[in-house]
């Protein structure tokens, strides 16, 4: 469904993120890096596959915390279907003495992820690749979750 990419160390790492719905870990834990690209996955032929949201999780002190939303959904490439991703960012506020603060701080800034689109979006607002990484410090994944539900039908920020 997509590759998770990095070069580390002069070394390419290559993580496989399956279709299939679950729990996975990262294959090297306590790998920590600047940020992932996430490459296409292979075409996939025969009827449209469903929308799938894969749930990015880094390491926390105590346990893992949600990190970032992707929502890959498949588009018509000649006779096969193609993934296509569109980032969610999950951050929380709350509202205190009339102003908005974000509730998820590293070191007293807002752990933010941003990303890059690689490439042109299509008409539905998902790219065929993109790149992320943390405002505040680098990336130590834990795992993702693959689920199978309706990628969010709002654009992404």
């Amino acid at each position: 469904m997509l590759v998770l990419q990095h070069v580390h160390n002069g070394q390419n790492i290559d993580w496989t993120v399956a279709a299939q719905s679950g729990q996975y870990t990262a294959p090297v834990q306590g790998l920590t890096v600047s940020g992932w690209t996430i490459a296409p996955g292979a075409t996939v032929s025969g009827a449209e596959p469903p929308d799938r949201v894969v749930k990015f999780y880094v390491q926390g002190r105590i346990k893992p915390k949600l990190l970032c939303l992707v929502d890959v959904r498949y588009f018509p490439l000649g006779n096969r279907w193609q993934p296509y991703y569109r980032m969610d960012e999950e951050m929380f506020f709350t509202h205190k003495d009339g102003r908005w603060l974000p509730l998820t701080l590293m070191n007293g800034v807002p752990a933010l992820v941003t990303y890059t689109p690689i490439g042109f979006a299509n008409a539905s607002g998902y790219y065929r690749a993109l790149s992320f990484a943390r405002t505040t410090g680098p990336i130590t994944l834990a795992g993702w979750d693959v689920v199978r539900e309706q990628a969010s039908p709002f654009p992404a920020p």
